[in-house]
């Protein structure tokens, strides 16, 4: 009895423990279960505030703005191709992906990036905490930890110990002014841009040490010289933060979130890794926090559920990383299709500023790409003589727009293109249409110019024939015997008339054969002679003196086609310029390379406002429909293509001098 009765207490005591666990085994899970959905609903709470926030804050512009030092190797830095990169840009990158955010970094002198982030106009920028700041700025988490040191070149004996004896170069607006000045007091400070300028002062010999993080002048010792060191005790050892614009308040507990997480990922340590430049590893100031872990937890289930989330975020991040990189391929791609367009284009925001410009038009301005994006678009379009202001209207719904802008020799069509979708701004093209231009007017002055050439031809034949009749029956006159001499006079006076005329026939026919291209043999002083034959009467008219100074035998190769182009706009200028009783002269000399040509009025002159202008095309000071501005920049293209050259001398008042220089020519065969 009494076995049987311990054997049915055991068995009762057995099962009571197994509903005990079974009863502990369900509190658990619903202990589990009721703090997985306070978690939820917490998360769902934080990322619906979350929403709100940053709709706020990208109500007005889609991207947050992350400023800072603009060379402050390895930590952040712009290198040779422009690409600002760095330890803390990457951190800023992966932060922006745990905000889902884009967020652009933009690169600064130190002062410049705390006084934008002090107006508002940059999100964050990394730095230490001192009173100061406190004044203008709110702080996030710590991010990494960081020491400052001093640098000194390898000989010399200072010590900690000697710093309020020392010249020290420090960056302006640095941490480490606050604290030298607080500290050492006697401490002499020489303020420079970065700490590279400090270690070049240092190696002149300028300062005794340059003051900066430990991974900053660690970077450059080991790029600049192996003649300095650095003093073994650390100024100080603080944590580093992001600071914020006071105006950013609720947006403070969003970026300490996504904070956190990087730091719990160990995204700091991977980060250190890549750069290999840092001396000593930055470390991350609060280190990731540990949560309370749960007792007795349900081994299955909650294996279970934690293997599914792991794996959930595994394969996110996997995604997350091939989108990434694909959108980048994606972007490099889209780049180097807008660069490699011809025409120059400018895309601006709705305030004016450069969003971004292919590779032609930041050639043209002289201009880098890193430096440029973010600011006025006028630095730009002022190389073309226009601004912003001139070529985009104010109303938003203005439709797109064309116009042409003339600078220096050159013409540009503008286009303006509004994009109206998210208020993105304005996109500009600029395309050079100068040869376009002066091939219309050259094309239309070429079909006047042939007619003229046609009705020419048609009259010469006409006139040909009186006068060979004419010249017949001279001859036939002069065969009578009977004829006293007065008559024979006259006889020679109509002959010499008949050959004259013949002569400016011949002269006007030989002005309009079109010789192409061809290279030949020429006697400049015979086409000084054709030249001011064509203008005669007009020369006449003006009682003008003309005076050749040529040698009757000056031969040189060349196409005179080209050439009676030159002088026939020259001496058409001239004559224009000039009043009656002037003088023209044209002179022409072989010099020790070549052959000078000079045209030499003595007219009005040229002002010397309308020098720089003189040979671009479509300029002209003469009235309207008297000029079409194209006869010099016929002479300065045609000189161009003879291998020449041109330049002009003029006083108002008291004339104008053409020198023009042409090769001999002996060995072309071509222009």
């Amino acid at each position: 009895m009494d076995r049987s009765k311990t054997l049915e207490e055991t068995k009762a005591f057995l099962e009571n423990k197994k509903k005990i666990l079974m009863d502990l085994g369900v509190f658990i899970m619903i202990v589990v279960a009721i703090f997985f959905i306070c978690l939820d609903t917490k998360k769902k709470a934080f990322e619906r505030d979350k929403q709100i926030i940053l709709e706020k804050h990208l109500s007005e512009q889609d991207y947050l703005v992350y400023g800072a030092n603009i060379c402050a190797p390895p930590l952040r830095f712009l290198d040779e191709d422009g690409v600002y990169k760095g330890v803390v840009v990457d951190y800023i990158s992966l932060l922006s992906l745990e905000l889902g955010v884009e967020i652009k970094t933009e690169p600064y002198e130190w002062e410049e990036a705390l006084w934008k982030l002090k107006e508002g106009e940059t999100d964050f920028c990394d730095m230490f905490v001192n009173e100061e700041r406190a004044k203008d700025y709110i702080f996030t988490d710590p991010i990494y930890n960081l020491r400052t040191v001093l640098a000194v070149k390898e000989e010399s004996k200072f010590s900690f110990n000697d710093i309020n004896e020392m010249k020290i170069a420090t960056e302006k607006g640095d941490y480490a002014n606050y604290y030298i000045e607080k500290n050492f007091p006697e401490a002499d400070l020489i303020f420079v841009d970065n700490v590279g300028e400090g270690m070049d002062l240092l190696l002149l010999g300028q300062v005794d040490a340059v003051i900066g993080d430990e991974p900053i002048v660690s970077y450059y010792i080991g790029k600049k010289s192996a003649q300095i060191r650095m003093i073994n005790t650390a100024l100080y050892e603080e944590p580093v933060v992001l600071g914020m614009p006071r105006k950013n308040a609720d947006l403070l507990p969003i970026v300490n979130h996504a904070i956190r997480e990087l730091n719990k990922k160990g995204q700091l340590e991977k980060i250190q890794q890549k750069w290999f430049g840092i001396s000593t590893p930055l470390k991350d100031a609060n280190g990731a926090k540990k949560y309370i872990r749960l007792g007795i937890i349900s081994g299955g289930a909650l294996l279970i559920l934690v293997g599914i989330i792991a794996a959930s975020n595994r394969s996110l991040k996997k995604q997350v990383r091939i989108r990434t990189r694909e959108l980048e391929a994606s972007r490099n791609e889209l780049q180097l299709i807008f660069d490699s367009i011809p025409e120059y284009i400018l895309m601006v925001d709705q305030f004016g500023n450069i969003v971004n410009a292919n590779k032609g038009i930041l050639e043209y301005s002289g201009l880098d790409r890193g430096l440029c994006f973010g600011q006025c678009c006028d630095i730009i379009l002022n190389k073309f003589a226009i601004g912003y202001v001139d070529i985009v209207p104010v109303e938003k719904d203005t439709q797109d727009e064309k116009m042409l802008v003339k600078t220096g020799k050159r013409i540009y069509e503008v286009k303006i293109y509004r994009l109206t979708e998210f208020e993105r701004g304005t996109l500009i093209t600029l395309r050079d249409i100068t040869l376009d231009e002066v091939n219309k007017k050259q094309l239309l002055q070429s079909s006047k110019m042939l007619a003229v050439g046609q009705l020419a031809a048609g009259m010469a034949h006409q006139i040909r024939n009186p006068l060979s009749i004419i010249r017949m029956h001279t001859y036939m006159l002069r065969e009578n015997q009977n004829m006293d001499e007065t008559g024979k006079k006259s006889l020679r006076y109509i002959d010499e008339n008949v050959q004259k005329a013949g002569c400016i026939i011949d002269n006007v026919m030989n002005f309009w054969r079109v010789s192409g291209n061809q290279i030949e043999t020429i006697n400049l002083s015979k086409n000084f002679g054709d030249i001011i034959s064509l203008h005669e009467n007009l020369l006449k008219k003006k009682e003008i003196e003309v005076e050749i100074d040529c040698d009757s035998e000056l031969w040189f190769r060349c196409n005179e086609e080209a050439l009676k182009h030159i002088l026939v706009n020259l001496v058409s200028n001239a004559i224009d310029a000039m009043e009656h009783l002037d003088k023209l002269i044209l002179l022409g000399e072989k010099v020790e390379d070549g052959v000078l040509i000079q045209c030499i009025d003595t007219g009005c002159g040229i002002a010397e406002e309308n020098m720089e202008n003189l040979f671009n095309p479509f300029f002209t000071t003469k009235e309207l429909g008297k000029g079409t501005g194209l006869g010099l920049f016929v002479v300065y293209s045609e000189v161009e293509k003879l291998s020449g050259t041109i330049k002009v001398d003029s006083k108002i008042g008291e004339g104008t001098c053409f020198t023009i220089k042409l090769p001999l020519g002996e060995e072309n065969s071509d222009v």
